[in-house]
Order: structure tokens, then C-alpha cells, then sequence
């Protein structure tokens, strides 16, 4: 399983390409020089987050403008730090960073420090926080999951996720901030904001209305076109459990009945359809006064993390978030329309090593099949009016294990499979089904279409499970602190080759503070890539008390 010499060769050149300038501030002993081997791996803490926090949405806008988010801190911390915040990071510019800059200090646990944000130079501005009403613009408060009608309240969340800034002027200082909410039903709002000097305000708020999809749900992490059009993710961590879905018992599941309920509580007493969950979003006309929802359902049905798309605005990486997932890869059939295309499932083959801090694996790619989104629309609908009436134990009211087997010997009239069970459909192609808490997947898309930025990378929170058991593909040392890996991109967008980037660790499962190292990531989850090559990383992680953002800057010394 050795890769081979000229691979590597080739990693080595394509990463002396990139520019890539750095920060200061703390180094880890893990590794990545571009090619495969040792060295150090130079990391900047940005900020730390208040306790039981994670950061999510980790986006830059036009003008170096860093918004984050802090989703559901700790309710037992004082005052409004209890409450789940969407914000930025003001009067700072990203792509001007001090050379010198010094991380953000770990705080005591049982400090003041610990129960709010903290950031290495500048200040964290509050947008907004759960239940803010903006003067009516979100009648039930940000956040408020509401019905489809708009006129009642489902539920409150406090699972700010997602943040996508469109600019509506050429410095980037006036634009709209859409932020996804992940939960059961899930939603996503829009802040119309301003820049004030180093401060910005909200001039107004509203929710996206997703009626016309029938609704949403755990939308989690995403990515802009690059034609200017937010897209968000469906992490239907059941979508492969679907026989669960009308099963009136089933308590234990994301979602699970209890969830199911509540969007017939979105719908107005309509029981949902599977099948209609589970999707990349993208909205449509963000600018406008109501922007418009599109499920791309030609991109497949899984635990959605993240799409990204490449700047031949075809390619599409598609990451599946949980445990024995798939990694997917879409081609559209026209460049700037994700209506129609072709879905592909990963096959990965490890090198010789089982060392997780160095083995990189080698990338081929399976077809599912091609369809277009009405196509799917039309075998999503034959599904419509069931429910728990219609549940049989040890049986599904959808789609059957034995269905999906004869779609992979190609015996089914039709490829719903593909589209509507696809991590089943790729299991059953003999993909890869083998990776763990795969997250956020993100380029510069700049860079990658100059080539002076030609990586793409992935955060793995949790390499463990199924990728540090001795069966299957994948079968590597298991690390608790999570690996950001790096794909180098190739002439035609194609990726054949992921290896670790940055490493985390040292771990100690019987700590009872950080088991992970403060001076190191722990559980990566969402990534951005910057213009000159650096990478901020945000944490979604129990084995920091404190969750952290950070700058890595490869090559920096």
C-alpha cells in the first residue's frame, strides 16, 4: 500500500508552489512540510470560547473580517454568556495579522476568563444571541425554530452553526450574514449588516422561510458558490436508519421520533417524508427580500457536513459527518448548475503504515449514477403519506436493504437508491464506508484556481471507531484529538491522495481537565482556508475545557 515515489514527488512540488506566509505563537511537534514528513506544524490560538461551547462558522468576508459563532456555551454561566452568540471578531483584519502575534492565553478553568470569548488582539462583537427579537424582524427571538406558516413556535435552539457573509459592496463593509441553526427542525437566518469603524450593526434580521422545501433540519456547516450563493447542510445522521423514521419507539436516534413530531409540527400536521431530509441547500437570490431555498437533491442523502465547490464550478467534495461514513464527490452537468450531475463514492487504499500521525491514502472513485434533481423529486414523492401507522417491526415502509442490493447488481428499474440510501448504495459499490467524524471541507478558491493555493483540507475529529479497528480500508492508531488532512488538487480538480496536515495530540483519556494538548488542536471541525495558505480552525471538542480557534500556517518556521 506504499504510494509511490513519484506521488510524492508530486506533493513536494505542489507544495513548494503554494505561498504561504505565517504567524508566530505556539508550535506543535506534529508535522507537515508539504510532502509527507516530519516537522513542526506552527499553530496560533485566536481565541478560546466560553465552557461547553464549541466555535462554528468560522467565515471571512471581503474586507478580513473573521465571524464565529459560540454554539450552546454552558447554562450554567453567568449573565447572557449562557446563551448561544453569533458574532465577529472586530478590529481585526485576517490577512493582516502582526507577524509576532502571541496566542490567547488558556485560562483557568474556574476563572472569569473561562465563561466568555476571548481573543488574541481586538475584541469579540456580539451580533446577536439566542432569542433576540431584533425589533420584530424574528418575531419568536434568533434562533426560534418556527412553523412554516411563521406564526408559531416550535422550539429554541441554541446551535448557531453555519455563517455565510455575501457583500453587497465592493469593500465588503456593507453585506448579509446568513447563519444556520442545527437542530430538529433547523432553520437559518439573515442579519443585514454594517460596518462602523471597527464595530458593525444589525440593521435588520429575518428567517429564511424553507416551506417550499417542507422545511429542514441539524443544519450544520457549509460553503458559498463561487457565484455568490449561500449553501447549507442536512446532517441526517439517520438517513442511512431510515426504516426508523415512522417507528414510534425509536428514542435514541439524530433525529428521532421525538424530532419527527416536531417537523409535523413544521409541516401542519403532515407527516414528513424521509426522503425529503437529508440535502445541500442552496439559497437562492440571497439579496433579495425573500431568498429562495433549493435542495440540491442530486448531491445525495447523508449526514451532510459540508460541500465545497471547485472553481471549474462542476466539482463538488462532500463530506459525511458520524461514525462509518462515506466521502463523496459530485460532478454537475453544467458548470453553475447543481440541478444535474453525477455522485461518486470514495475508495481509499492506506499506505503501509498503520502510524495515523503519517499514513496518507491513495483516491479512486466509484460512480453511483447521474440524475437530475426533479428526477429524484418525482421517486421522493411516491413515499409521501406514510407514517407510524404504517411501521412493521423488522420491516421499512422505504427503501429495503434487498432493494438496494439489486440496484448494485443492476437489477432495479430506476437509481433512486443512489440518491435517496447513498451511503448504502456506496457500501454496497464497495466505496469506503470507514471514516469518522469527518467535518468541515474547504479550499481557497482563488488559490486553487490560481494554483498558488492548491489544497484542499478536511477536518477528522475523532480518528477512532471504524478507522482504528483492524478490518476494512481504513486501519489506522486511533487518535482522540482529531487529524486535519490535506489534499493536493489536481490540473482538473480531481483528488487521488489525502495525508495528515495537522496532527493532534498528545492525548490522556484519564485526565480530568484537557485531555487533549492546550498547545494543539483538539477535534477540528470546521476549516477555512485563507488566501495565502493559512488555515483557521475552529474546535468542536469535550477534550479542551476551554474550545479553541486557531491560524496554522504551513511552512512557517
Amino acid at each position: 500500500m506504499t504510494v509511490s515515489m513519484n506521488k510524492k514527488l508530486l506533493v513536494l512540488a505542489v507544495g513548494a508552489a503554494a505561498t504561504l506566509s505565517g504567524c508566530g505563537g505556539d508550535s506543535s511537534s506534529n508535522r507537515d512540510d508539504g510532502a509527507g514528513g516530519g516537522g513542526a506544524a506552527p499553530l496560533t490560538r485566536l481565541a478560546t470560547i466560553p465552557l461547553g461551547a464549541e466555535v462554528t462558522g468560522v467565515e471571512v468576508g471581503a474586507g478580513g473580517d473573521v465571524f464565529f459563532n459560540v454554539q450552546h456555551p454552558s447554562d450554567t454561566l453567568p449573565g447572557d454568556e449562557n446563551k448561544a452568540a453569533v458574532g465577529v471578531w472586530a478590529g481585526v483584519n485576517i490577512n493582516e495579522l502582526p507577524a509576532d502575534l502571541e496566542s490567547v492565553s488558556v485560562p483557568d478553568p474556574e476563572s472569569d476568563d473561562a465563561k466568555t470569548t476571548r481573543v488574541a488582539m481586538g475584541s469579540y462583537q456580539v451580533l446577536g444571541r439566542e432569542g433576540d427579537d431584533y425589533a420584530g424582524g424574528i418575531p419568536f427571538g434568533l434562533g426560534n425554530i418556527t412553523n412554516a406558516d411563521g406564526d408559531a413556535a416550535i422550539k429554541q435552539s441554541n446551535n448557531p452553526d453555519y455563517n455565510a457573509f455575501i457583500a453587497s459592496n465592493d469593500d465588503g463593509s456593507e453585506g448579509y450574514l446568513f447563519t444556520a441553526w442545527e437542530d430538529r427542525p433547523g432553520g437559518v437566518t439573515r442579519m443585514s449588516l454594517a460596518r462602523n469603524g471597527d464595530d458593525w450593526m444589525v440593521n435588520d434580521a429575518m428567517n429564511i422561510d424553507f416551506s417550499d422545501v417542507n422545511g429542514t433540519m441539524i443544519n450544520c456547516f457549509g460553503s458559498v458558490t463561487p457565484w455568490g450563493t449561500p449553501m447549507t447542510s442536512e446532517e441526517n445522521y439517520e438517513a442511512e436508519n431510515t426504516q426508523h423514521w415512522n417507528d414510534d419507539q425509536y428514542s435514541g436516534g439524530y433525529p428521532n421520533y421525538a424530532d419527527v413530531k416536531k417537523i409535523q409540527d413544521y409541516l401542519g400536521g403532515t407527516y414528513p417524508n424521509p426522503y425529503d431530509y437529508g440535502y445541500i441547500a442552496e439559497l437562492t437570490q440571497p439579496q433579495s427580500a425573500a431568498p429562495v431555498p433549493v435542495k440540491h437533491f442530486s448531491m445525495g442523502r447523508f449526514a451532510h457536513e459540508n460541500p465545497v465547490i471547485m472553481p471549474d464550478e462542476k466539482t463538488v467534495y462532500l463530506t459525511d459527518d458520524g461514525g462509518n461514513k462515506g466521502f463523496y464527490k459530485f460532478i454537475a452537468d453544467t458548470a453553475g448548475d447543481l440541478s444535474a450531475g453525477t455522485l461518486y463514492a470514495a475508495k481509499v487504499v492506506q499506505d503501509e503504515t498503520d502510524d495515523s500521525s503519517t499514513a496518507g491514502f491513495d483516491i479512486s472513485w466509484i460512480e453511483l449514477a447521474n440524475a437530475s434533481n426533479a428526477d429524484i423529486e418525482g421517486w421522493i414523492r411516491e413515499y409521501d403519506g406514510i407514517d407510524e401507522g404504517d411501521y412493521v417491526a423488522d420491516e421499512t415502509s422505504y427503501i429495503s436493504d434487498e432493494d438496494i442490493a439489486a440496484w448494485a447488481n443492476g437489477e432495479a428499474a430506476d437509481d433512486r437508491v443512489a440518491f435517496l440510501e447513498t451511503l448504502k448504495a456506496a457500501a454496497a459499490k464497495g466505496a469506503t464506508v470507514e471514516f469518522n467524524k469527518m467535518e468541515g471541507i474547504n479550499i481557497n478558491l482563488a488559490g486553487a484556481e490560481s494554483g498558488e493555493v492548491p489544497f484542499m483540507y478536511v477536518g477528522m475529529a475523532d480518528v477512532a471507531g471504524s478507522m482504528a479497528d483492524e478490518e476494512g480500508d481504513i486501519q489506522v492508531t486511533e487518535n482522540r484529538c482529531g487529524i486535519v488532512y490535506r489534499f493536493p488538487l489536481e490540473a482538473n480538480y480531481n483528488v487521488s491522495r489525502m495525508e495528515p496536515a495537522v496532527v493532534g495530540g498528545p492525548y490522556n483519556g484519564s485526565a480530568t481537565g484537557d485531555r487533549c494538548s492546550v498547545n494543539n488542536i483538539a477535534q477540528p471541525d470546521n476549516v477555512l482556508v485563507l488566501d495565502d495558505g493559512r488555515l483557521l480552525i475552529g474546535e468542536d471538542s469535550g477534550n479542551h475545557i476551554n474550545n479553541m480557534l486557531w491560524v496554522y500556517s504551513p511552512g512557517a518556521e
